[in-house]
C-alpha cells in the first residue's frame, strides 16, 4: 500500500492541474477577486503624483579634442560625474533652504494659499498658526494658542527666533498652520523623490526630475535643483578668480584709506611749511621709490594667486575632481603640462567606457595624471620660492633708496617723505584698480559648460497612478494569487481526490463512481429525500445508471459466494452513504429481487424521513422484543422494496446491534428477502459498524471525493481488516463538481460524542439526532488543513471533535 507522501510524488500532467483549478474554482475566484479588488481600490484611492523634468547639456570645456575623444562622441565619465554632483546632498540642501521645504504649510481651505518670502525658526517640530484678519493682515499664534503678535503681508515679522515674511491669499478668517520639520529629513525627501539620469547613451544630456503630489511644487523643486547645480558649477570654475577678486578688493580698500591720509598730510605740510616743490634729484628718487613699491606689491599679488592655485588644486583632488592649471599659463612648462593633463583625462574617460577604475590600464593612466599633478604643484611651489627671492631683492633696493632719501636737506626731507607716501599709495591704488578689473573680467568671462535645454513646467497629467497599467498588472497578479492560493490549499489538503488514490489507500476494488446529484449543504434533511429515490423517479439519469453499474459491480465481485446481506458504511458522516443505500436498494428491487432496506444508524437515522414512514417502531424495538417484526416493515412506492426504520435510539446501540437477537433477526429476514441492504453509521465515530460487519455477506465503503483525509481512509481500512470484514470494494461519491472543496461535518444534534485520534490527529463526533431539521453548519477549510499542516511541520496530534 502506498502512503500519502508516495501518492503525491507520482507524476502529474497538465490535466491534473486543470482538474485542481476546476475542483477548487471557488477558492480561485475568491482569491482572484480579493486581490483584484484590492489593487483596484489602491489604484483609485491613490493620490495623483506629478513629475516635472528639466534637461541640461554638459559641454566638454576642453579647447582641443583628441582623436580618442572625437571617436567617443561624448563623455560618459563627465556625465556621470555631473549626475553625482546633482544628486549630492549640498545641492538638495540649497533647494530646501531656497524653497523652505523644511516647513509644512497647511491652509484651512482649498481656496486659501500662502507664498513664503522669508521663513525661519530654530525650534524643530514647533507649530505656528496664521489667521487672516484682513486682506493684508494676520495674527500669529503658537501651538498653545498664545498670540505672538500681528503681522502684515510683505512685511517681516519677528518674534524671538521666529521670522516670517509671507503673502497670504484668502478670505478673512482663513488660517494657515506652519510646522517646522526636521531639516535633514526634508533634504533626504528631496533626494529620494528626485531622479537624475543621462538621456540616451554618451549624449551628455542629463534629465533632472522631481515627483510630488503638488504639481507646482514639483516644478519649483526641479528648477531649484537646476539652478543650484549651475551655481555650484560656476563656483567650481571661478573659485581662483573669486579669491583673487576678493583679495584685491580688500587691498584696494586699505590702499585707498592710506592714499587719502597721505594726500591730506601732504597738503597740510605744504600749507604749514610754505614748501611746495622738490628739486629734480628728490623727484627722481621718489619716482624710483614708487616703482619699487609697486613692483613689490605686484610680486605679493602673484604669490597670493599661487597660494590660491595650490589651495584649489588640493580641494579638487581631495574631492576626486580633475584640476587644470589656471595661473602661470604663460609659462611654457605649465602650458605643456596642462595640455598633457587634458589628453590623459580624455584617455582615462575613454578607458572607463569599457573598464572599471581598478583595471590596470586605467590605473596606469591615473598614475600618469597623478604624476602631472605633482609636477604642477612642484612648479607652483618653485614659482612661489622665486617670487619670495624677488621680493627680498626689491626690499634691499628699497632700503638703499631709503638711505638716499635721508641725505636730502632737512628742509625738503619731510616734504619728500609725505610726497613719497602719496606717490606710492597713488601708484599702488592705480595698479590694484587695473588688476581688479582684470580679475573681474576673468571671472565674468568664465562661461559655464552647462546649458539648460528645457526648464521645468507645471505638469498637468500625473505620472501615477497609471490606472489601466495598474489594473492590467493587478489582473495578472490576481490570477497568480488565485492560482497560488489554489495550489497551496491543494498541497495542504491530503484528502482523497480520485478513485486511484482511494483504491491504492484502501487496497480494495473500485465498484462504481456516483456523480454529483445536486442540492445544497444547507438543505434540510427531509428536503434531500428527492435524491434517495432518484433511481425510481428519474431512471434515465446519469446517477441512476451509476447505481445500476454499482449493482453490476457487486454481482461480479468475488469476495464471497453469497451476496444477500450488503452493508454500506463510510469514514465520516455526510459522505452520501444513506443516499447510496437507498438507491442501491431500488436498483435491486427493479431487477426483480425482493429487497429490504434496513436503517441501522440509530444515532442519526435519515431514511425514515426520506421515505415518509414513522421512525418507530423499528429495529431497536424488534431487538428489544417489544414489538412484532411485521409491524416494523413498511412497503414503499417501489415494487419489491420494503423498508425497516431504525426505531427509537437505545442507550447503547452497539451492545444491542452485537446481540444474539440481531443475528436471529437477520436469519429470519434472509428467509423473507432476496436482498437485504443495511445502512450503518460511519465507522470512525462509533463502533456500531465494526460489530455489524460479521453479520454481513459483503461490506461496501463509501468515499466522498476531497472529503476523507488519507490517514482516516487508512484507519478505516485497518478497522475493517481487524474485524475480518468481507469488504467487496468501495463506492466513490464524486461531490466536487458542484463547488470548491469544503471541510467540516455539520451539526448533528445533541448527545454524547465519541472521540478518536489517529495519525494526523483527526477527531470525530457523532451524536443522537433529536433535531433532524436544523440546517447544517457551513463547512470551513480549517480543521483538516490545520491538522495536515501541523503534521507536516511537527507530527503533533490534534484531537478535534466536530459538533
Amino acid at each position: 500500500m502506498n502512503s500519502p507522501e508516495n501518492l503525491r510524488q507520482k507524476e502529474v500532467n497538465i490535466s491534473d492541474y486543470i482538474n485542481i483549478l476546476l475542483r477548487r474554482r471557488t477558492v480561485f475566484f475568491r482569491g482572484f477577486l480579493a486581490a483584484f479588488v484590492g489593487v483596484a481600490i489602491f489604484t483609485f484611492l491613490m493620490k495623483p503624483v506629478y513629475e516635472a523634468s528639466s534637461t541640461v547639456y554638459v559641454k566638454d570645456d576642453k579647447t582641443k579634442l583628441g582623436m580618442s575623444e572625437l571617436l567617443m562622441m561624448g563623455n560618459p565619465a563627465s556625465a556621470q560625474a555631473e549626475i553625482e554632483i546633482i544628486k549630492s546632498r549640498s545641492i538638495a540642501e540649497e533647494v530646501v533652504r531656497d524653497l523652505y521645504l523644511d516647513w509644512k504649510i497647511v491652509p484651512s481651505s482649498s481656496s486659501a494659499s500662502c507664498q513664503v518670502v522669508n521663513l525661519s525658526s530654530t525650534d524643530t517640530g514647533k507649530s505656528y498658526i496664521l489667521t487672516m484678519t484682513g486682506p493684508d493682515s494676520f495674527v500669529v499664534r503658537d501651538a498653545d494658542d498664545g498670540i505672538l503678535g500681528n503681522g502684515k503681508c510683505g512685511v517681516l515679522f519677528r518674534h524671538g527666533a521666529f521670522a516670517l515674511q509671507v503673502q497670504l491669499y484668502g478670505a478673512k478668517g482663513d488660517s494657515f498652520t506652519l510646522k517646522k520639520l526636521n531639516f535633514n529629513r526634508a533634504v533626504e525627501n528631496v533626494r529620494k523623490a528626485s531622479t537624475v539620469k543621462e538621456v540616451g547613451r554618451l549624449t551628455n544630456v542629463i534629465q533632472i526630475a522631481y515627483q510630488n503630489n503638488d504639481p507646482v511644487l514639483s516644478r519649483n523643486v526641479t528648477n531649484g535643483l537646476v539652478q543650484a547645480y549651475l551655481n555650484k558649477s560656476l563656483l567650481f570654475k571661478t573659485q581662483e578668480a573669486s579669491r583673487s577678486v576678493s583679495f584685491i578688493e580688500t587691498q584696494l580698500q586699505g590702499v585707498k584709506d592710506d592714499l587719502n591720509r597721505a594726500e591730506t598730510k601732504l597738503q597740510e605740510y605744504k600749507s604749514s611749511s610754505g614748501i611746495v616743490l622738490l628739486d629734480t634729484e628728490a623727484q627722481e628718487l621718489i619716482k624710483s621709490f614708487s616703482e619699487l613699491e609697486k613692483e613689490r606689491f605686484a610680486i605679493s599679488l602673484q604669490k597670493k594667486q599661487l597660494e590660491f592655485a595650490l589651495t584649489s588644486q588640493k580641494e579638487n583632488l581631495s574631492q576626486g575632481n580633475s584640476y587644470s592649471p589656471a595661473v602661470m599659463k604663460d609659462d611654457p612648462l605649465v602650458a605643456q603640462m596642462a595640455a598633457s593633463l587634458a589628453q590623459l583625462e580624455v584617455q582615462k574617460r575613454s578607458l572607463l567606457v569599457t573598464y572599471q577604475k581598478s583595471h590596470p590600464a586605467v590605473q596606469t593612466v591615473q598614475s600618469q595624471i597623478d604624476e602631472l599633478q605633482r609636477k604642477i604643484r612642484a612648479t607652483y611651489n618653485t614659482g612661489e620660492r622665486n617670487l619670495s627671492k624677488q621680493e627680498s631683492d626689491v626690499n634691499l633696493r628699497l632700503a638703499r633708496q631709503e638711505e638716499m632719501l635721508r641725505k636730502i636737506p632737512a628742509t625738503e626731507r619731510d616734504l619728500a617723505r609725505y610726497t613719497r607716501l602719496a606717490k606710492v599709495s597713488a601708484d599702488i591704488y592705480t595698479f590694484l584698480l587695473q588688476k581688479h578689473e582684470e580679475a573681474r573680467i576673468a571671472k565674468a568671462s568664465t562661461i559655464s559648460n552647462i546649458n539648460v535645454i528645457d526648464t521645468a513646467i507645471t505638469p498637468d497629467i500625473p505620472v501615477r497612478p497609471e490606472k489601466m497599467k495598474y489594473l492590467l498588472i493587478g489582473l495578472v497578479l490576481s490570477l497568480i494569487v488565485g492560482i497560488a492560493l489554489t495550489f497551496v490549499l491543494e498541497y495542504l489538503d491530503d484528502s482523497i481526490k480520485n478513485e486511484t488514490e482511494a483504491r491504492e489507500l484502501l487496497g480494495v476494488t473500485h465498484l462504481a463512481t456516483i456523480p454529483y446529484l445536486g442540492g445544497d449543504e444547507d438543505e434540510k434533511l427531509e428536503d434531500k429525500g428527492r435524491f434517495a429515490n432518484m433511481t425510481h423517479t428519474n431512471p434515465r439519469s446519469a446517477a441512476a445508471e451509476a447505481f445500476r453499474a454499482l449493482r453490476t459491480g457487486i454481482h461480479f465481485s468475488s469476495i464471497a459466494q453469497r451476496k444477500q446481506v450488503i452493508m454500506l458504511t463510510s469514514s465520516f458522516p455526510g459522505e452520501g452513504k444513506s443516499t447510496i443505500s437507498s438507491n442501491l436498494s431500488i436498483t435491486m428491487a427493479q431487477n426483480g429481487f425482493r429487497t429490504l432496506l434496513i436503517d441501522c444508524d440509530m444515532h442519526k437515522p435519515t431514511q425514515y424521513s426520506w421515505l415518509k414512514v414513522p421512525r418507530s417502531p423499528g429495529v431497536s424495538e424488534v431487538l428489544a422484543s417489544d414489538i412484532d417484526l411485521a409491524r416494523t416493515i413498511h412497503p414503499t412506492d417501489v415494487p419489491n422494496l420494503s423498508f425497516m426504520p431504525a426505531g427509537n435510539t437505545p442507550p447503547n446501540p452497539s451492545i444491542l446491534l452485537s446481540s444474539q437477537a440481531m443475528r436471529d433477526l437477520l436469519e429470519r429476514l434472509r428467509g423473507m428477502y432476496d436482498q437485504i441492504i443495511i445502512d450503518v453509521p460511519p465507522i470512525l465515530p462509533v463502533t456500531d459498524t465494526v460489530v455489524l460487519t460479521v453479520l454481513a455477506d459483503i461490506v461496501l465503503i463509501v468515499i466522498e471525493s476531497a472529503r476523507v483525509p488519507s490517514a482516516a481512509a487508512v484507519r478505516t481500512r485497518q478497522l475493517l481488516v481487524d474485524a475480518n470484514a468481507p469488504v467487496a470494494g468501495f463506492v466513490f461519491n464524486n461531490k466536487t463538481l458542484r463547488s470548491s472543496i469544503e471541510y467540516g461535518y455539520g451539526r448533528y444534534g445533541y448527545g454524547y460524542g465519541y472521540g478518536y485520534g489517529y495519525g494526523y490527529g483527526y477527531g470525530y463526533g457523532y451524536g443522537y439526532g433529536q433535531d433532524q431539521t436544523k440546517k447544517k453548519k457551513k463547512r470551513s477549510y480549517l480543521p483538516p488543513l490545520l491538522n495536515s499542516l501541523v503534521n507536516k511541520i511537527g507530527g503533533i496530534k490534534i484531537f478535534k471533535f466536530f459538533e
